[in-house]
This record gives structure tokens, C-alpha cells and sequence, in this order.
């Protein structure tokens, strides 16, 4: 199956980035001058919708921004891309994130803005797969997603949850177990610390809870990715390269991961997949599809 047959519907989300680079991170109340600088889109869901438009995918983005300029310039890189945006525009401010990278780390600043007013009324399901992102910023989405889940499991969806770490308050994470402990989420995509904090376990507790109800594809930086399920596991090294970006690396192997089983079905071929789209991503090069994956 080629993912130009098919519809991706990714929900989450969405806000410019504001990206800095710099050779030297400052101190409290200091300057450093920035080497590099580039708004670009951001929010781990529209980040994996616009790589999955790359891809080759027909994707659907339902977000939440604001009547200003930043949800103007966020609509508008997500067309550029192929996406397919639904987005409602509510009466607050488009979410932002700045960024500085500084020796292969990141340091983010966000303000969640309208994503914290998507609603479930707002989306509309579509094709083959459901992708959630953002989970921690979507205030009024939250005690729905065993909803949502279960609505897109009801259509023979294929569906995928992005852990991601950005929120100070794990009781939420109440919502999203309950859809992962009924069967509702096929693979739920993190490191070993969004693992850890979710249930609330020791890391390697945690996987052996969630394996027995999902498929786990954890993310290890610089170690590369692991998937794990019931009964195995499947490595995949990343390339010894020095990366030009990291900033939505995550986004991209999630993306490729998607894009990669809807044509295969086998999890670890598209997880090796996924290796290969995302180290060319972190190398500063165009996000495409491999030639060499039927």
C-alpha cells in the first residue's frame, strides 16, 4: 500500500518556532549572540504532518491557533507542505515556542496560546491513521482522548500517540492510559523518561506495563530507536554524524514510522526506515522518502 492511497489524520499542536543557535549558552540574566536564526513551523503534531506531507502523504492537520499573524504564517507553511489544515481560530493568541540550540541540545520556551482550546467537536476523523501530539497543551482535548481513540479504532484506524515531556502536571496523563490500557493506541512513540513519568514507574517497569497494550517505539537520541511489543524487541542504531539540527528530529522519525508501515506493515523495517529519514533530517537535508522501501 503507498501512502498516496491513503489519508492521515494527525490532531495536536501547532505554533511557529523561533529558533536560535548559538556557540554559547547564557547565564542568568546575560546575553549570548546568536549565530543562526529561523521561525519556522513548529509543534510536535504540525511537525509530523508536514513531514508526512513530504513524505508523500495525504495528511490532514486539526489544530487550534489564534486570528493573528502567527496562525496566518503557521496555515500557510503547513499548505506549502501538502498539508491539508483544518484549523479553528479561537479568540486568544497563537501558541509560540522559542528555541536555542546550543552543542546538540535544545532549550525551549512555550506559550501554549489557542492549542489549549482544541475540542473534539473540532475534528473530523479521516483515512487510515490517527497520529496525537501535543498532549500537554491541549487543555480541553484532554479528557476526550479515550473518545477520540476509540472513535478512530470504531473507523479501523490505525492510531499513534507522541508521549512528549513538555507539561508539569503527570496526573493528566490519567486520560491517554486509560485509551492505552483498552487497546485504543497501537504504538505510543517517547523516551525512556516520558515512559517513566506517563505510569508514573521505573523505566524498565513502565515498557513491560505498556508492552503488554501497545506497541512502544522509544526514542533514544544519539542510541537510535527501539521498538518493543509484547513479545520482542527490535533495535536500530543511529548513524555516528554530527547533527546541524535536532529540533523536530522526534516529529520526523515519528512521521517516517507512519509513513513507513502504511506501506510495509512491518514494524521493524519501519523503524529502520524511519532511521534513515530522520538522520538526513538532523544533516540539515529536505525531508523525502527513501527510494528503497517497497
Amino acid at each position: 500500500m503507498h501512502c498516496n492511497t491513503v489519508e492521515i489524520s494527525v490532531v495536536g499542536d501547532i505554533n511557529p518556532d523561533l529558533l536560535y543557535l548559538t556557540n554559547s549558552f547564557p547565564a542568568l540574566d546575560s546575553q549570548s549572540i546568536a549565530t543562526a536564526f529561523q521561525m519556522k513551523l513548529g509543534g510536535s503534531a504540525a511537525n509530523t504532518a508536514y513531514a508526512l506531507a513530504r513524505l508523500g502523504a495525504k495528511t490532514w492537520f486539526f489544530g487550534a491557533v489564534g486570528k493573528d499573524f502567527f496562525g496566518k504564517f503557521c496555515e500557510a507553511e503547513l499548505k506549502q507542505a501538502g498539508v491539508k489544515p483544518v484549523l479553528t481560530r479561537m479568540d486568544s493568541q497563537t501558541g509560540i515556542t522559542s528555541a536555542v540550540e546550543f552543542k546538540g541540545t535544545r532549550t525551549m520556551f512555550t506559550y501554549r496560546g489557542a492549542n489549549e482550546f482544541l475540542d473534539i467537536s473540532h475534528i473530523t476523523l479521516r483515512g487510515t491513521w490517527l497520529h496525537l501530539s501535543g498532549y500537554w497543551h491541549l487543555a480541553r482535548l484532554r479528557p476526550n482522548v479515550e473518545k477520540l481513540f476509540k472513535m478512530a479504532k470504531d473507523r479501523g484506524m490505525y492510531t499513534s500517540f507522541d508521549v512528549g515531556s513538555w507539561n508539569t502536571d503527570w496526573s493528566e496523563s490519567k486520560y491517554i492510559i486509560h485509551a492505552i490500557n483498552k487497546g485504543y493506541v497501537d504504538f505510543v512513540l517517547a523516551n525512556a523518561e516520558e515512559i517513566s513519568a506517563l505510569t508514573g514507574l521505573p523505566k524498565d517497569r513502565a515498557i513491560n506495563v505498556l508492552r503488554k497494550h501497545t506497541t512502544i517505539g522509544l526514542h533514544q537520541g544519539r542510541n537510535g530507536a527501539t521498538m518493543i511489543w509484547r513479545d520482542g524487541e527490535h533495535h536500530v542504531p543511529a548513524w555516528d554524524i554530527h547533527p546541524i539540527r535536532v529540533t523536530g528530529a522526534g516529529d520526523t522519525w515519528n512521521a517516517g514510522f507512519i509513513w513507513a508501515y502504511l506501506r510495509t506493515k512491518d514494524v521493524k523495517r519501519s523503524a529502520e526506515i524511519a532511521m534513515e529519514i530522520v538522520e538526513e533530517y538532523v544533516l540539515g537535508k529536505e525531508i523525502r522518502a527513501p527510494s528503497d522501501t517497497d
